[in-house]
């Protein structure tokens, strides 16, 4: 309309004008900035994962508690072998996601290529630090879109069923933790997985790092 009249205004003079106003939401303008400074790695698409360890899905589970009190599972899981990695803590900082990926390296029996989050608290800060240290490539799922880690979240419907709806809850979190990693033993050395051809990930690994798989396993990261 301006222009119609032969007058013009420049887009700094607008911004001025909704500051000055207060239509400009300050934190909203601050995060895009700080987004645009440091942009995240996304999914990557179209992926071939063909060894242990390429890439680990992680992510955390809510344990409910009786009187609304919560623990926090963190899983990390192998997208090739399925072979995962569980512990519970108090609460779901980068501290205790920090601590997790430590305990994740020094588990796992193969090196740890990348690594796979959703954009939660967790997996920002003391663990992206921790991840940098190590050299660790960390992917980002796109807001909204859990599809993008689903190896992760399929495991955690398993444990729904099969280990916190039997009855495996404790609000002791020193019992919790005996409770998880006995069912992480159980999950990576006793339960067939039908995705591994009915072998266990323990086995699967130990027959791929002997060269006894029958065919060669690739995924490709597609969603």
């Amino acid at each position: 309309m301006l222009a119609q009249k032969g007058m013009s205004i420049s887009a700094s003079t607008v911004g001025r004008i909704l500051k000055r106003k207060g239509l400009i939401d300050k934190k909203v303008t601050r995060r895009r900035r700080k987004a645009a400074l440091h942009p995240k790695a996304r999914f990557p698409h179209g992926l071939k994962i063909s060894r242990p360890g390429d890439l680990i899905q992680v992510d955390t589970k809510y344990i409910m508690l009786v009187g609304g009190r919560k623990l926090y599972q963190f899983t990390a899981i192998d997208v090739l072998s399925k072979i995962r990695v569980l512990d519970v803590y108090a609460s779901q900082s980068s501290r205790n996601g920090a601590r997790f990926l430590e305990q994740c390296i020094a588990c796992l029996p193969f090196p740890i290529g990348a690594v796979q989050s959703d954009n939660g608290s967790p997996f920002l800060k003391e663990f992206e630090r921790v991840c940098t240290v190590k050299c660790i490539p960390h992917y980002f799922i796109y807001p909204r879109n859990p599809k993008q880690n689903s190896y992760v979240e399929i495991s955690h419907g398993a444990d729904e069923r099969e280990f916190y709806q039997q009855g495996n809850t404790c609000s002791d979190i020193e019992r919790m933790r005996v409770k998880l990693k006995n069912w992480m033993h159980i999950w990576n050395e006793v339960r067939p997985h039908q995705a591994l051809n009915y072998l266990t990930p323990a086995e699967y690994i130990k027959k791929w790092q002997d060269g006894r798989l029958p065919t060669k396993d690739v995924i490709t990261l597609q969603t």
